[in-house]
């Protein structure tokens, strides 16, 4: 029984904490979700082995310091930037079950070597469009279950949908929540925050509770995970420019702004859609590349996402299993003693 964590030290602390109202999270904390995370794993699992990304701030060598499991950092030659997510991800892909601490740039680059890995993914980003907020204390319990294979994965972490950019040249990208063009010459802060800019977005899912691009396309058209299509907006040029629609959403955390937009329209899994001239690419919140103006690229919703696990329904599972299955509490017991 393999379970693998992956706490990210940077997430929770970009400039969204000074130009936005984004609460921080520290190293501090982070290390208490982790450790909250081993105690419930532990008190269903005590003969669990845990894999862990060794990051230079020890928040989960620091959690596991009181734990009598078994413990393994992973081995890589890791560079202290979002690449070390990636490569995590890689070494834990024959793992039972990941454990992430991040946003939605964490669990995306997690995403790209994950592969049917079912992810644990909490919330300690900004844009937490993608992983969730949840007790870590049954979130580890959750873990312990899929590890010990009483529950039915694909009920209790279905595959989420990916947004998937292929560039002239064949190169590709991936996102998981959107892809944004925006007016912007230069990468800067990364963190994507004026609505002037924004030239077009493609929307995995479009959720207004959250905040971000998915919000300003929940506005317009609630898309959910369970939904087979995705969402493309069009922003006109400048402020000059007559609009369709005009919608106030939560830009960024403590950000709300008027967002003025052309059109929005569905995009069916596997249909493609095609961009170009000079903007700036943004993958899940952050500014990462330029397209020149003799480029393009073409963006398509597909549903290979990684398996987000649902923890409310993973518990619901194993305490409604019947007494006669293999499933539940009361079969759970016999490894805690």
């Amino acid at each position: 029984m393999d379970i693998g964590i992956i706490a990210n030290p940077a997430s929770g602390k970009d400039i969204r904490r000074l130009t936005a109202r984004a609460s921080v999270f520290d190293n501090q904390e982070k290390s208490a979700i982790v450790r909250r995370c081993i105690a419930g794993i532990e008190g269903l699992c005590p003969d669990a082995n845990i894999h862990y990304y060794p990051d230079t701030h020890h928040i989960t060598q620091a959690a596991l310091a009181q734990s009598g499991l078994r413990s393994h950092p992973i081995d890589g030659e890791f560079t202290a930037t979002a690449y070390d997510s990636t490569l995590a991800a890689h070494h834990l892909r024959d793992a039972d079950v990941v454990i992430s601490l991040g946003g939605d740039g964490t669990n995306r680059a997690i995403g790209k070597t994950l592969g049917d890995v079912p992810l644990v993914a909490l919330s300690t980003g900004t844009n937490n469009a993608f992983p969730v907020f949840c007790e870590a204390t049954t979130a580890g319990m959750a873990a312990a279950l899929l590890a010990m294979g009483e529950l039915p994965l694909d009920e209790v972490a279905p595959r989420t949908k990916a947004l998937h950019v292929t560039f002239e040249n064949g190169e590709t990208d991936f996102a998981l929540i959107d892809v944004v063009g925006t007016h912007d010459v230069f990468h800067g802060t990364r963190a994507i925050l004026d609505p002037s800019r924004f030239v077009f977005a493609v929307l995995s899912v479009a959720d207004p509770s959250k905040v971000g691009m998915t919000a300003i396309g929940g506005m317009l058209q609630v898309v959910g995970d369970e939904h087979d299509f995705g969402l493309m907006l069009s922003f006109p040029l400048n402020d000059a420019v007559s609009s369709m629609h005009q919608v106030y959403a939560p830009v960024a955390p403590g950000m709300v702004r008027p967002v003025r937009l052309n059109e929005f329209v569905k995009l069916q899994l596997g249909q493609s859609h095609s961009f170009n001239g000079a903007t700036m690419l943004a993958f899940d919140g952050e500014r990462e590349r330029v397209l020149k103006s003799d480029e393009s690229i073409t963006v398509c919703v597909q549903r290979d996402g990684p398996r987000r696990v649902d923890v409310k329904a993973c518990m619901e599972s194993a305490v409604n299993s019947n007494a006669d299955s293999c499933v539940g509490f009361k079969q759970v017991t016999k490894y805690a003693h």
